[in-house]
């Protein structure tokens, strides 16, 4: 354990790193605006959804992430597009990563499908807490506070097609870089993101299969997190995902009064780290409501509004 925590102190401190990555999630398909702003209103109502993450239950220094976003469409004059907004706080050891960010998403129809354009911008804050202590250790791995704050900015396209969705994005697009003086330097490593679903209807009209992927990387590594998901009635749904070589999520969630809907989702490990923790364990909140009317949200076919 004292091993894992040393190599994060490394990876922090160091003069300069060389990319992190971005917090992941088991419901990635819910939190689209997140790392792809031309998610924002595609699905034309409006989203509220909250998750929080405990990541290697039982480990000290583990990352702890809560992440809001929010998107609904926009209409102005005969320009159709979305707005969306995410609040993220990521915590791992003695660093404390907090980001707000407003997006902008311009829609087009293509054909028969929809093509969005997307950009967000914001404030991104890191702090190093230097009170934090190794388990066990009587001193602090420095002393003092450090916490700087940078612009950041994403950029994505969001294509949706009859019950085909693709997306290709990239976080930190500038790469915004964080001096800590005599503490050191580091910077923000740019992420690409590939993500695609297909609604699939089965013959019995009370289910629907919805297999998806995401792919991330920073340009060193690629993490790939492969999700199958059943819904049941517009109203039930239960899921599975693989993460190569890290993880496998069991998931399952329901809605509650139409446009409510609770989700949780469990991690087993299978990597060596597995030894050292608990798993990890996700809690998803969401509401959604059509901007006419009120209709209920579970009239889109999806698992991402059930």
């Amino acid at each position: 354990m004292k091993k894992y925590l040393l190599t994060l102190v490394i990876l922090t401190i160091s003069l300069k790193i060389f990319g992190q990555q971005d917090p992941h999630y088991s419901f990635f398909m819910y939190n689209q605006v997140s790392y792809n702003p031309a998610y924002s209103g595609t699905e034309g109502m409006v989203n509220v959804v909250g998750i929080n993450r405990n990541q290697w239950m039982g480990l000290d220094g583990a990352p702890q992430t809560s992440v809001m976003s929010a998107d609904m469409p926009i209409n102005i004059g005969s320009i159709q597009s979305g707005i969306g907004v995410t609040i993220l706080n990521d915590k791992i050891g003695f660093e404390n990563n907090f980001s707000a960010k407003l997006a902008y998403a311009y829609h087009i129809k293509v054909g028969t499908g929809l093509l969005s354009i997307g950009v967000d911008g914001g404030m991104f804050n890191k702090a190093i807490e230097g009170d934090w202590q190794f388990p066990d250790e009587a001193e602090s791995i420095f002393s003092g506070k450090c916490r700087k704050m940078a612009f950041d900015m994403s950029g994505g396209l969001y294509y949706n097609v009859g019950e085909l969705t693709l997306g290709l994005s990239s976080t930190h697009l500038l790469e915004p870089k964080l001096d800590y003086d005599k503490d050191g330097k580091t910077f923000l490593a740019r992420h690409y993101y590939f993500t695609s679903s297909y609604n699939i209807p089965l013959a019995n009209s009370l289910f629907d299969l919805t297999p998806g992927i995401i792919l991330m990387s920073d340009g060193k590594s690629l993490q790939a997190d492969i999700n199958i998901s059943c819904l049941y009635n517009k109203k039930i749904f239960g899921g599975v995902t693989y993460r190569n070589e890290d993880a496998l999520s069991v998931l399952a969630g329901f809605s509650i009064m139409n446009d409510f809907k609770v989700g949780v989702a469990y991690e087993f490990g299978i990597s060596k780290l597995r030894k050292t923790n608990a798993g990890s364990f996700e809690v998803m909140l969401g509401y959604s409501f059509m901007l006419e009317h009120g209709k209920p949200a579970q009239k889109v076919r999806s698992v991402r509004f059930l």
